[in-house]
């Protein structure tokens, strides 16, 4: 389960006040929102502020960023290697024997 803030406004004699939810995604938070403090008016800045338990959530965890940036340097590699061949062949066979000479050293 992880924990949910938000802003809310309930209503005009409440106004707005800050919660805290257990909920394990982004809907589920809201639903709790809706469960705790009733017919509320408005959610604003719904985020989660913590996991403990590796629960899925729509928020992109950090950790996740470095798989994408992976991901995407390859597949940008392919595109190079399959659109680009005619330059990126003969570079890298030029950098190849460059290290090669390098390392006789």
């Amino acid at each position: 389960m992880a924990t949910w803030r938000a802003e809310v406004f309930v209503n005009s004699r409440v106004g707005r006040i800050n919660t805290e939810v257990e909920a394990a995604t982004f809907q589920g938070a809201k639903e709790q929102i809706y469960a705790k403090h009733g017919d509320v008016q408005q959610i604003v800045n719904l985020r989660e502020v913590n996991s403990w338990s590796g629960g899925s959530s729509s928020s992109s965890d950090s950790g996740d960023v470095g798989g994408y940036l992976i991901l995407g340097s390859i597949l940008f590699g392919i595109w190079l290697l399959i659109e680009y061949w005619w330059i990126v062949v003969p570079v890298a066979v030029i950098l190849g024997l460059l290290v090669w000479y390098g390392s006789q050293d």
